[in-house]
């Protein structure tokens, strides 16, 4: 399911009452607002948000389908921690586990990279609420440690857990001619592991050629996303949209290296269309980019798999 952030409109108040008149959605989130909440009180946090420094408040509408279902945002720090944001969020429940959220968070992370001079956004969830701890690690964020009964909910006193995500310019780049080798190496392991049983003896060498032809082929840019200096992920993109290979270390799956990977790929092109000839094993998971069916299963050369396309704003 996809989403956009956008500014908050006065607009969406009858919207956002309802969001945050559940009482699920407030027990997760800090004390202070009103509960039943009303329209006017939807009113007047959209008029304070609309007339914040946009340079320090970073707050949007999470939209699906032109309704409003949610709030992302994040709040700049002073003094020494002036290159610093606090990220929130809270969604409608009839929204929870779409991987809406994470989408949301990684919007609002590449909007505040893109356009500003912070450098660190952190989020502290209740350490229990593990739903809203894996929106995080989904989107990229870094576990940093527990703090240990460092707030009081309800009467009780509870753990927070502290995440963060930094700007690294580099993590997600195109990759040089030296690096491609370790790359095709990387998309080997990968796909031995995860694809190989879904083709035939004579699929898994015409992977395997494939991969290495690609190592001298001009018509193919390779992408790759770093962590700590360490190749984690590989995108092999044949120009002029489309994905031969897209794989990411076993290990590091669900923490969001293959969405910033795609993302960073979708900067320097442009375009709002990429197809992608997707195993089995990755259909699910493109469908979570944004990618939809364009045929039935097909099979060539002993290799099985599903056409897709990604349109930027929907079905084409």
């Amino acid at each position: 399911m996809k989403c956009k952030i956008r500014k908050w409109r006065l607009s969406d108040a009858k919207e956002l009452a309802a969001v945050l008149s559940n009482k699920k959605v407030l027990t997760n989130l800090r004390d202070g607002i009103p509960y039943p909440y009303t329209e006017k009180d939807a009113e007047e946090y959209i008029a304070s948000v609309v007339s914040d420094d946009e340079n320090s408040t970073f707050a949007f509408a999470v939209e699906v389908d032109g309704k409003a279902v949610g709030n992302v945002g994040a709040f700049r720090k002073d003094n020494i921690h002036c290159k610093t944001a606090e990220l929130g969020y809270y969604l409608s429940e009839e929204y929870w586990g779409s991987g809406i959220m994470t989408d949301a968070v990684m919007q609002l992370c590449r909007y505040i990279f893109d356009n500003t001079d912070i450098i660190r956004i952190f989020a502290v969830p209740f350490s229990h609420n593990y739903q809203s701890r894996r929106v995080l690690e989904k989107a990229g964020f870094e576990f940093e440690g527990i703090m240990r009964c460092s707030a009081v909910k309800d009467g009780l006193t509870i753990d927070t857990a502290m995440y963060s995500i930094i700007r690294r310019e580099e993590a997600f780049r195109r990759l040089t001619i030296e690096e491609i080798p370790a790359a095709v190496s990387l998309i080997w392991d990968v796909f031995c592991r995860f694809n190989a049983s879904d083709c035939t003896d004579e699929g898994i060498e015409e992977f395997r050629n494939a991969a290495e032809s690609s190592k001298s082929d001009s018509s193919v840019i390779f992408y790759g996303a770093f962590e700590n200096g360490e190749l984690v992920g590989a995108l092999g993109l044949r120009l002029p949209r489309h994905i031969s290979f897209f794989f990411v270390k076993s290990d590091r799956h669900g923490r969001g290296y293959g969405r910033n990977l795609f993302e960073a790929v979708r900067k320097e092109h442009g375009g709002d269309e990429y197809t992608v000839n997707s195993s089995l094993y990755a259909e699910n998971y493109y469908r979570r980019l944004g990618f939809e069916t364009l045929d039935t299963e097909q099979t060539a050369n002993g290799i099985r798999f599903v056409p897709m396309k990604y349109y930027r704003n929907g079905s084409g």
